[in-house]
């Protein structure tokens, strides 16, 4: 980590990322707060605009992706020639990151979020193909779990001193244990906000609540999100008779997130594939004990039975099994809950980890410069 004293010198950053992900967001917020110049790159403007961020939104009358591809990438060549930057970012490499490719010169950084190393690259040759060829372009890569890490080195044949485990991390003071909670609540409040995306599995997830709530009338759940499955998802609930006990939210404002886990005894996913779900690190950095699936790099934070519970995917039964487990020990989930916040803040600390990218962003620069010159 930097020394607190040390002067850093003002970087100009460009990112070329989703303005809608809350990571893009953090990400453009720490390097500001810092004193550097960033500019964002992207087809989908932020929600609000962050002081300082030099916002460019790339638009296209393609609906489609691969048609507004080319006309969108001769714009950011524009773009990234104009702002001239010290460094280039690129988030979730089969979308942003195959921009890069433009770029031949400056150091260049891509981050792996999970289905552009997990699903994407496996659905397409042509798709599988480009993102090899940025990680073999690139200067360095950021996996946001050691799982990803892995895949990227051998399923695209990438040397491991060039890719770099960087979880999203959690602020541990926004996220953190509910200072009051109710003494006569009579109900056991689940929630899940990954939204409604076939990766996260709506189905098996309101299947094992509906056959636990059978058993134990206390139980409640709360989906928050979006999603294309919105509406195949309300249906279930609704054959399933679970109507008056699940709740459907929309997202809300990041600032208003810490309170929904507050208000939780429990966190559960049921996703198919993932990297590292920043929703679960927040639940455990909030001490709310967690039901996930034991997929990708969910096992690198999730200590069976100690930091939280596993599951297999696709699993009703188990998921039933569990909630009934958590439901009726509340101690289990008092001691399943302090132990995960004690491991996110050991490991998952977000300052320390973007000060870690800080540093990496001026050694590539140093690099770049001295073989420039």
């Amino acid at each position: 980590m930097p020394c607190k004293n040390r002067e850093v010198p003002k970087l100009i950053l460009c990112f070329i990322a989703d303005g809608r992900s809350i990571h893009t967001q953090r990400w453009a917020e720490y390097f500001v707060a810092k004193g550097h110049e960033v500019h964002l790159v992207t087809y989908d403007p932020m929600s609000h605009p962050i002081p300082g961020v030099s916002e460019h939104v790339v638009s296209s009358r393609w609906k489609n992706l691969y048609l507004a591809f080319l006309p969108r990438r001769m714009a950011i060549k524009r773009l990234v020639k104009k702002i001239h930057p010290d460094l280039i970012h690129a988030h979730f490499i089969t979308k942003y990151g195959f921009h890069l490719l433009s770029f031949p010169t400056r150091p260049k950084v891509a981050s792996a979020w999970g289905d552009d190393v997990l699903i994407l690259p496996k659905q397409s040759r042509l798709i599988r193909f480009y993102t090899k060829k940025v990680f073999d372009t690139v200067d360095r890569i950021y996996a946001v779990s050691a799982n990803i890490r892995t895949h990227i080195i051998e399923d695209f044949d990438i040397p491991p001193q060039k890719v770099f485990y960087l979880p999203f991390g959690i602020d541990t003071d926004l996220f953190s244990p509910a200072s009051d909670t109710p003494q006569n609540r009579t109900t056991i409040e689940i929630f899940n906000n990954r939204g409604f995306f076939p990766v996260y599995d709506g189905e098996t997830l309101v299947q094992g609540f509906a056959a636990a709530y059978a058993v134990d009338r206390r139980l409640r759940l709360t989906l928050k999100g979006d999603g294309p499955e919105e509406q195949k998802i309300q249906d279930l609930v609704t054959l399933l008779g679970v109507d008056e006990v699940v709740t459907f939210r929309k997202k809300t404002a990041y600032a208003d997130v810490p309170t929904d886990y507050h208000h939780s005894d429990i966190f559960i996913t049921t996703s198919r594939s993932d990297g590292t779900p920043v929703s679960l690190l927040e639940a455990m950095a909030s001490a709310v004990p967690c039901i996930a699936t034991a997929v990708g790099g969910i096992p690198e934070w999730i200590d069976d039975k100690r930091t939280g519970i596993l599951i297999p995917p696709g699993s009703p039964e188990k998921v039933a099994e569990t909630i009934l487990l958590l439901a009726r020990d509340p101690k289990l989930r008092e001691s399943l809950g302090m132990a995960a916040r004690a491991t996110v803040v050991e490991r998952g600390q977000w300052k320390t980890l973007m000060a870690m990218a800080e540093k990496d962003y001026e050694e590539l620069i140093r690099t770049y410069r001295k073989e420039k010159s």
